[in-house]
Parts: structure tokens; sequence; C-alpha cells
């Protein structure tokens, strides 16, 4: 007879009651049901055991059938006195269990096998000592002798002349090591799982660096190359001949001979000059590089040196040399690589904020300005009907990130109704059916398209200055005043 089947944790409450098929409706808190753990159809030990009515219990043999029930097969006890229970209607519960005879089973099997093993340990004691006799030792030492045959007779060697463990784990070898030059493919020295991967002598004063066959390293006079022989102070070299990193006296470090590469390099340390990184495309020419960021010394004495950080880029392939975009000064001034040429950010990579500890300055020197004179009517109207235009407005992006709730106001205006405005008075073309403004003398009134970017989407902006708006607004309320003083 098969051996009934066993889950562990498997208990439920049941209400029904009589002699037939019971249903489980629900498992006891830290178990688990009949439903997700018991096959249908699968022979195993239950128990019923009444909480309602405690005096009823029944333990035997049964199955889960295809609606989930528990069927009572036989009974081995129960408290009708082995005849199944015609149980009450109440809470109840049932459960999968073992059998008596199952513990029986396994206790019986666990003494036949300890039987079998005390058996063994008395035939294994008859026998012969697998050793001489001696002490057995895990390590030796450095008087030990070891007996072994020489010609027709025996010689004993002292432990010190091979290589040996002593007591304190080491492999210890009583000379040097002389073994024979290898190759990448068999190294002298390998591993024994490995014996593809480890050091051999690929030529004279040379240690080679061997891995899965291959060499991947050279240790000579000259110096250390990775990837093969060097001929700098440290060499690093790809599948081809081709130099990933070198390392020399007089060009600095290099990385990369072919395809992009990257320039580690000290011009000098004199004044004006200073170390730098060089970004290039395949040489190390004027042509070839397109971006660097280089030391600027300023002051080089015993006593210590400073200066400028530059960074500096090409604007296209055709230029033949850097230009200065960036510098960061030693007295910790940033500024641009050249006066009044450069912007800062691009319409469609703007900055989102701004910190400063005062308000910038704004060139107004007035050796630099062609005078044109004060706003004329038609101006003054336009700026009259802007300031009217003026109001409340939340960015679109901020309700998108906090809700309209939380999103900040900001008071300003629209730069399409200021445009349709100072167009409406004349000064201007009007905005196109395309979207597209036309042009404009006003400097306020500003327009941004840029192409496709890296995300693939082009687009355009409109946008004002808000300074000059302002001071263009201030005149028509100035005149404004003026007309009401005069009326007065």
């Amino acid at each position: 007879m098969s051996t009934p089947f066993f889950a562990d944790l498997v208990r439920e409450l049941c209400q029904e009651g009589g002699t037939g098929p019971l249903t489980p409706n629900g498992a006891v808190p830290g178990h688990r049901r009949f439903a997700g753990a018991v096959p249908p159809g699968t022979l195993f030990h239950y128990a019923v055991a009444g909480i309602a009515h405690p005096d009823e219990w029944e333990v035997g043999t049964g199955q889960i059938d295809g609606g989930g029930r528990l069927v009572r097969q036989s009974v081995s006890a129960s408290s009708n006195g082995g005849s199944p229970v015609d149980f009450t209607v109440g809470l109840k519960t049932l459960a999968l269990t073992v059998g008596a005879g199952w513990f029986a089973s396994r206790d019986t099997a666990a003494a036949t096998a300890s039987a079998s093993l005390e058996e063994l340990g008395l035939a294994v004691a008859a026998k012969q000592p697998l050793s001489t006799g001696h002490d057995s030792a895990t390590t030796g030492a450095a008087g030990d002798t070891l007996t072994v045959r020489r010609g027709a007779g025996w010689v004993n060697i002292p432990l010190t002349a091979l290589a040996y463990r002593d007591a304190g784990g080491m492999v210890v070898a009583g000379a040097a090591l002389g073994g024979a030059p290898g190759s990448a493919a068999a190294p002298s020295l390998s591993f024994a799982a490995n014996p593809n991967t480890g050091l051999f002598n690929p030529e004279a004063d040379a240690i080679g660096f061997a891995a899965g066959g291959t060499e991947r390293a050279r240790l000579t006079a000259t110096g250390l190359g990775i990837g093969g022989a060097a001929s700098h102070a440290l060499h690093l070299r790809g599948a081809a001949p081709t130099t990933c990193i070198e390392a020399t006296t007089t060009t600095g470090t290099v990385i990369g001979t072919k395809g992009p590469r990257l320039l580690l390099q000290s011009n000098s340390n004199t004044i004006g000059n200073g170390g730098e990184i060089v970004f290039a495309a395949t040489g190390d020419t004027d042509v070839e590089r397109w971006a660097a960021i280089s030391g600027h010394i300023l002051t080089n004495t015993a006593s210590g040196a400073f200066g400028d950080l530059i960074v500096a880029t090409k604007a296209a392939a055709t230029d033949t040399a850097l230009s200065p975009r960036l510098a960061i000064q030693a007295s910790g001034v940033v500024r641009p690589g050249a006066d009044n040429v450069q912007n800062l950010a691009a319409a469609s990579y703007r900055w989102n904020n701004s910190y400063f500890g005062a308000s910038p300055t704004v060139t107004s020197d007035a050796r630099e300005k062609s005078w044109q004179g004060a706003a004329d009517a038609r101006e003054l109207r336009a700026a009259g009907r802007i300031a009217a235009e003026l109001g409340f407005y939340q960015w679109n992006d901020a309700i998108t990130e906090k809700g309209a709730g939380a999103a900040r106001r900001h008071f300003g205006v629209r730069a399409q109704a200021v445009w349709a405005i100072m167009a409406d008075e004349g000064l201007i073309d009007p905005i196109g059916a395309d979207g597209r403004p036309g042009a404009t003398p006003y400097a306020f009134l500003c327009w941004d398209e840029w192409a496709d970017t890296a995300s693939g989407e082009g687009g355009d902006r409109f946008g004002i200055r808000p300074d000059q708006l302002a001071l263009f607004l201030i005149a028509a309320q100035e005149q404004r005043l003026a007309a009401l003083e005069t009326a007065a």
C-alpha cells in the first residue's frame, strides 16, 4: 500500500454535520487551505475535531473530491467507537495529519539503518589499519627528512631541500625556483584547475601574464605593457596594434591612437602654460583636436603656483584652433572665453532658475549706443494697451508637476498678445498664419526657433525681455501722468 499524501500546516474550519462529505470553509489562522495544498483524489490522513461539540472527533483516511469536500473513506478511530461519527452541525476543524502507522514505519526503518551501520563499523574495525602506525602530520618542519629510493639503495633528503607546507600554512621552497620558460598557452607557473592562466618567460628580462591561454600583459625593463609588449613606461594595447594608453616623458599620457583619443599632458611649467586634457580625433595636431581643459599658470615660484582653468572647443570641424569658451580664474571669477560673444543657455536648453546676491550689471554706456530718442505716439499708445494686458498666470509645466493648487502664480504678459498689439499699431509685422512672426525692430520682442535636437524634435518659442518691456511701459505711464497733470 502506498504512503498517504502529506502536506504541512493544512487545517480549515467547517460548519457541516452528518456522516457524509464535509466542506472546508476557511483556513485556521497560521495554516493553509486544502484547495491550495492537496491534489483532488489523493489519499491522506485526516482528523476532524469538534469545537462547538468537543466530544465529537474522528481520524482516518480520505480525499478531497472535485467539489473541494473531504470524503471520509475509512475510519481509524473516533468518538463513536471507531465507526463514522454523525457530526452535529456546528464549528469544527478539518486537518491533514499523519497516522500512527506512519511513525511506526519510520521508526522501524531508522532502527534497521542503525543496525546496519553498527555491523559495518565492526567489519571495518576488524580490518588491518591503513597507516603504518606512525602519527600523521599535516605540515613539515625544517629538521624533517624524507627517505627515498636512490639507485639500488635508500637515502634521506632533508625536507628543506624540497617545497613543503610549514606550521604556518605557507608552502616553503628551500631554494630559488627554476622553471621552464613556458608559454601563454602553458605558463610555467599556473593553477591546478586552470593550467593556461599564470606567469611565463616570453623573452629575456621579461615576465608574461597569461589568462585563458593568451598573453594579457608583459613586464620588461622598459615598462609595463597591458595587451602586449611595452614601448613606454606604461603602455596599454588593444586587440589590434592600437595603443589604448601610453605614458611617456615627452607627450604625457595618450589614451587611444585610432578613433577618438584623450591626451593628458603638461605643455610646460612656464607662465601662460600648464597641464591640459585634450580631446582629439585620431592624431595630435591642432586640426584633429576638438576640445580641451587646460591650466593657465599666472605665477610659478619656488613657494608655489596659481593660475586659471580654461575650457576650449572648436565651433566647426574646419577650424584650425580651439577657442576659449569658459574660464575659472584664480580669483574665483567664472567668465566666458571672450567678451560679449557667447550666450548663457539656448532657446531649447534653458536654465530653470538662477540665484544672485546682487542685481546683474548690464552695460548701458552712452559711448556704445546710437541714441534714437523717446517713444512716439503710436509706441506710447501700444505701451498703454500692453499695460492693460498685464495679469497673473501659472506655468503649464508647474501645474503638471505640482497641480493647479500648488503651482505658483506669476505676473506678466503673454508674448503673443504684446506682439499682436504692436502689429495692430503698425509698428511691426503681424504673426503669420503658420505661427511665425514677421520682422520687428524692437528688442523686447523675442522669438527663437531651433532645428531637430537629439530627441528628434525641433520647435520654436515666443518671449520678451522683461527689463526693456517694463521701461517701455513706464514711459507710457509717465506720458499719461503728464497729460493728467496738464489737464488738471
